[in-house]
């Protein structure tokens, strides 16, 4: 059994976990990775936590799944091998405006496709996640978290792999800028307020809807960071 991983957010610990004893060599390329109940009681927490460790390397390009077989480590390159999970972090190190630009940018494109080629079992993930942020009311945390999971299946919902993969990179850095944002007591409204239209326009197919949504939640994000930050000494160029 493994540490309980303390200090940062569970799954993040578990894909360094991972992460490292595929470096190591404990899984090779090409090799399939136990079941996710195997893992869970490895790293001693919840399958929903290795399943989500497992997305996130995914989308670093450690791991690939072949569906109705299971997880497999991804024929590792040396660009692999020289921009594990580390490279999605350097992000943090950007400019905050042009980091929040690029999500913009990213995520309207993202909208509009997924709006188009969405199917059921798309919708049934983007109500997971609204299941979890609304679970988490009164806890911001659990909130955030399922706002991210909300944006990844929107990602994937794209039928872009490309898009999803860097919308998974780019949440470690949006990650740090949404803790600015955990006093903000009208917070957790606006993202369910939101994500609840998003959804709707997603399940009506209405891409146009669904880019104006994006682009009113993370101009409105923008607005709150700007804003916090002026009340704090955070340095996102320092982070």
């Amino acid at each position: 059994m493994g540490r309980e991983p303390t200090g940062k957010v569970l799954y993040r610990d578990i894909a360094e976990q991972i992460e490292t004893a595929i470096m190591r060599g404990e899984w090779a390329s090409g090799q399939k990775l136990p079941p996710l109940a195997e893992l869970a009681a490895r790293f001693a927490v919840s399958k929903a936590v290795v399943r989500e460790a497992c997305s996130l390397l995914m989308g670093a390009g450690l791991l690939e799944i072949r569906h109705g077989d299971g997880i497999y480590v991804q024929q590792l390159s040396l660009d692999t091998v020289l921009r594990p999970l580390q490279a999605a972090l350097l992000l943090g190190q950007s400019d905050l405006r042009a980091l929040l630009e690029v999500g913009l940018w990213m995520e309207r494109g993202i909208a509009v496709a997924a709006a188009k080629r969405r199917t059921e079992a798309d919708c049934a993930n983007l109500v997971q996640a609204l299941i979890h942020m609304d679970s988490g009311r009164g806890n911001i945390a659990v909130v955030l978290e399922g706002e991210r999971m909300f944006h990844v299946a929107l990602a994937d919902a794209s039928a872009n792999v490309m898009a999803s993969n860097l919308l998974r990179v780019l949440y470690h850095p949006m990650s740090s800028v949404m803790s600015l944002l955990t006093a903000d007591t009208q917070l957790e409204e606006l993202i369910m307020t939101v994500h609840r239209a998003l959804y709707d326009s997603i399940v009506r197919m209405d891409g146009e809807a669904a880019s104006r949504q994006i682009e009113m939640y993370r101009v409105a994000l923008q607005d709150r960071v700007y804003e916090a930050r002026k009340m704090t000494a955070w340095n996102p160029d320092a982070s």
